[in-house]
């Protein structure tokens, strides 16, 4: 089959001149168009997916939690803090409410000692935001409400399980109904098949855009996908992150050795972060240590600001030559634009140059620079 008509993803999408061909979640062909609003019925698709939302029939939904008493739950014991959380969340799905972490306690052996998760209209708004003068927008509505709902676990050293030490279930506010719950944040996910499918159409051109509206169509409607378009947006930059730290990172490092064992004036240092991860690159090779040593007198110091696929700042060293022509002394990949950061920069920068510093830098309005 021929690069135009061969099949792009998992969905076998296929690409006209003003719409898409794809197959539905029943397996059927069908078109549509990315950029018209999909028109949908949620009652229309609950009826054809058998009445259920979330894999539970409405009935049966409403029965689990009815059947639910503070008595059954303190009764309950989980393996680990994960299971527990998990729990707590479809007990909250299924009872239209939120959730999100509170206080927790961890040993020195990082295994934690207790765990309380709390409605997420526990707590109230800040004072200072209610008499804040110079505000340019309108004030997000209200949702702390001092509810009282909570769970709460700890670690029982004999039967090495977690145990339930306290559980309430009354709320002061108004439970979300069953279309609009798995809108709330702690419902929100998108699922690693989701994701895989996401990335496939991404790999071969489609927008975030598209793509969530290729859920949406699938789904039956935005009430019925389970996150919003900027979750998708996370996932898609958080996978990002991570191949960058599993792979582009050590890449980089293992190539700079290779090039330092080329050449014995080659020059590199990184720097990482508490986390383990790369957060500053420097870099010299030998050309650029001999053309500072005879124009290095002035250095031009400027930042190109996040306009590589890291969207990281990108800080070139250089200078003039004889003919009046721009040379680089070296470069940067940083994590920030702190003060700390640059001094880094240029004490990493003086020490690959020998000791030799210039006479005059020229660097732009911004402040951090200007502190070193």
């Amino acid at each position: 089959m021929g690069q135009d008509g061969a099949l792009k993803t998992h969905d076998m999408v296929q690409e006209t001149e003003n719409e898409k061909m794809g197959m539905d979640g029943c397996g059927r062909l069908r078109s549509f168009d990315l950029n018209q609003e999909p028109e949908c019925d949620r009652d229309t698709f609950i009826e054809e997916n058998g009445g259920s939302i979330g894999g539970y029939e409405d009935e049966e939904a409403d029965e689990l939690v009815g059947a639910i008493g503070v008595d059954d739950v303190m009764k309950l014991t989980f393996d680990t803090e994960e299971e527990a959380g998990k729990f707590y969340n479809l007990y909250a799905k299924l009872s239209g409410f939120g959730i999100r972490k509170s206080n927790a306690k961890q040993d020195a052996y990082g295994i934690s000692r207790f765990r309380k998760w709390v409605c997420c209209c526990e707590g109230y708004r800040n004072e200072k935001w209610f008499n804040y003068e110079d505000r340019k927008r309108e004030a997000k509505p209200i949702t702390r409400t001092g509810c009282g709902a909570c769970f709460r676990v700890k670690y029982d050293i004999e039967s090495v399980k977690y145990v339930v030490t306290r559980f309430i279930m009354e709320h002061n506010h108004p439970l979300a109904s069953e279309a609009s719950v798995q809108h709330i944040r702690s419902h929100r996910k998108v699922s690693d098949a989701e994701y895989v499918q996401a990335k496939s159409l991404k790999l071969v051109g489609a927008k975030i855009c598209q793509i969530m509206k290729h859920f949406v169509i699938k789904a039956g409607g935005y009430s019925n996908v389970g996150f919003c378009i900027k979750d998708l947006y996370n996932r898609m930059d958080e996978e990002r992150i991570k191949d960058i730290f599993n792979g582009d990172a050590e890449g980089a490092l293992g190539f700079l050795a290779a090039k330092k064992d080329a050449d014995d004036m080659f020059f590199y240092k990184y720097h990482v972060d508490n986390k383990g991860r790369l957060a500053r690159l420097f870099l010299v090779d030998s050309k650029s240590c001999a053309d500072f040593s005879v124009f290095g007198d002035v250095l031009v110091f400027d930042t190109t600001y996040k306009t590589n696929k890291y969207r990281k700042p990108l800080v070139v060293l250089a200078g003039v030559n004889n003919h009046l022509n721009s040379t680089v002394f070296g470069c940067a990949l940083l994590s920030d634009e702190r003060i700390e950061t640059y001094e880094w920069l240029l004490s990493t920068f003086v020490e690959a140059m020998k000791g030799r510093k210039p006479v005059a830098v020229m660097t732009d309005g911004d402040s951090a620079m200007q502190e070193p």
